[in-house]
């Protein structure tokens, strides 16, 4: 569905959501008898006195006036390919406009007559596109106006402008139904495929919105989204399903939520749908917002209230240790958990281990990123376990310096991505030999000899009996380092190796 794509000043759509009550035709309040009293009413009053007159609608200058039909309307492209239309709207009518098939692009904008932009859509298609226009008022004129792009297409526009009859609710933002008390539900119908029922409500910013709907058919489309165009955790018509949920958490201010018939046909039954307001998130979504959890935490708890919901935590922890988080959801539902600030799994990863590097240690955890047709709270519990220190350093700086040659070392790692690195001392010309047990059936252990400047050197392995033997010859007197990678999951825990001259 069409919708607007550009902000409107703030002046404007205060002025446009405060008269919203106004655009639904069914509410309109019955007169006041003790109201509008001239100087001409009043028991002496003539009794031929009628109602006033309203003066008929003024058409823009320059406009052709636009009547609904159901049959193809053609319009030739003017000179500077754009096109000046108006039409007189009735209240609680639906309008439909549809573009016959278009090589080039149509640009639509729909305004009311004091110039508020209503709609605005771009649109490049050769298949029919339908504008569904409702929650007008009465007697009002409205203007279209259409460009095409590039300038050099079609010599004449081919559109259908139809009354679809009857609409309980508007299509457009600006035209949206008040929702009124959030504890109350909300009804309506489905009168044609592809209109839609947009309701406006007012948000707290980081509150959490939720709204379950049950409709009569399948086929029907919803979602949240604001008055500049973001979309909300759409669920679609493919899912077919008849009882539809979604939840969103809104940066405060007006919002409006899209109900939309995809149904082939329209529906004579009603819909029904009911807004709440869940309150604030229960953690925050970035480091300056997260939960702090102090040194020793076991496990937390929490709960993914809509699709996007990102949980963040400061974990207090040793530095130097490896820790492992986890993260499990009730039910089925996959769940991951990730140290990366704005980093997200292409896949579910229920946990992570990381070596903390400070005091503190932010662990975000988060749920599926598709909206499924019915939106359920997830409480998660997420698991904390310190792992121990690191025996060994991981970088030239932290390296543990060798004794030998010759020397045989014990190491360990603590999980796949551990490494350790081990200095030592190298006369130039001399050979070195470093060797581990060979493991059959699995990766092994991998090295990396490289100078203080960080600088690889050539330095082959091969599979000698029952070990790996790496040899290198010192180009230079200085120091040295080896790295050894476990990289695999079968290589995590004890592993030995063993470092030796050579013989010239």
């Amino acid at each position: 569905m069409p919708m607007l794509k550009r902000s409107l000043s703030a002046f404007m759509l205060s002025a446009c959501l405060f008269s919203l009550g106004a655009c639904d035709s069914k509410d309109d309040p019955a007169p006041d008898a003790g109201s509008l009293v001239d100087a001409g009413s009043g028991p002496d009053a003539g009794s031929d006195a009628g109602p006033a007159e309203q003066p008929p609608p003024v058409i823009p200058g320059g406009h052709t006036l636009l009547t609904p039909s159901p049959e193809s309307q053609t319009l030739a492209w003017p000179g500077e390919r754009a096109l000046h239309l108006a039409f007189v709207a009735h209240a609680g009518r639906h309008y439909d406009f549809t573009t016959e098939g278009q090589k080039h692009g149509v640009i639509l904008y729909l305004r009311d007559a004091a110039g508020v932009m209503l709609d605005r859509l771009d649109y490049t298609t050769d298949i029919p596109f339908t504008w569904h226009w409702s929650g007008l008022t009465e007697g009002a004129v409205y203007t279209v106006e259409l460009r095409q792009w590039p300038f050099e297409g079609e010599d004449a526009l081919v559109f259908r402008f139809v009354d679809q009859g009857l609409d309980d609710h508007g299509d457009l933002p600006l035209t949206a139904t008040p929702w009124g008390p959030l504890a109350q539900s909300r009804t309506g119908l489905g009168e044609h495929s592809g209109e839609r029922d947009v309701l406006s409500f007012e948000t707290l910013a980081d509150h959490v919105y939720a709204i379950d709907c049950t409709f009569p058919t399948e086929g029907w489309k919803l979602y949240f989204f604001s008055l500049d165009g973001r979309y909300y955790n759409v669920v679609d018509d493919v899912s077919l399903a008849r009882t539809q949920a979604t939840a969103f958490k809104s940066p405060g201010g007006p919002h409006l939520v899209a109900i939309q018939n995809r149904s082939p046909a329209p529906s004579s039954e009603t819909f029904s749908c009911l807004l709440k307001d869940k309150g604030p998130e229960d953690h925050g979504d970035m480091s300056d917002t997260a939960t702090v959890l102090p040194l020793g935490t076991s496990s937390a708890q929490g709960e993914l209230d809509y699709v996007e919901d990102v949980d963040a935590f400061r974990l207090g922890v040793l530095p130097g240790h490896f820790y492992r988080a986890s993260c499990t959801l009730e039910g089925p539902t996959p769940c991951s958990v990730h140290v990366q600030n704005g980093f997200e799994q292409p896949e579910p990863q229920p946990q992570v281990t990381f070596k903390a590097l400070a005091s503190t240690q932010d662990v975000w955890t988060n749920g599926p990123r598709v909206a499924p047709a019915q939106w359920m709270d997830l409480p998660y519990t997420l698991q904390f376990e310190d792992l121990g220190a690191d025996d060994h350093g991981d970088s030239a700086a932290t390296a543990t310096p060798l004794q030998g040659p010759p020397q045989t070392l014990q190491a360990h790692f603590t999980d796949r991505i551990d490494r350790d690195v081990f200095s030592f001392q190298a006369v130039e010309g001399q050979r070195y030999q470093f060797s581990s047990p060979w493991r059959d059936g699995q990766g092994q252990v991998l090295s990396l000899i490289t100078t203080a400047e960080g600088f690889s050197e050539e330095a082959p392995r091969t599979h000698v009996g029952s070990r790996w033997v790496q040899d290198f010859m010192a180009p230079k007197t200085g120091t040295y380092f080896i790295e050894l990678f476990g990289k695999v999951q079968e290589n995590v825990g004890d592993y030995t190796f063993q470092f030796e001259a050579l013989a010239p």
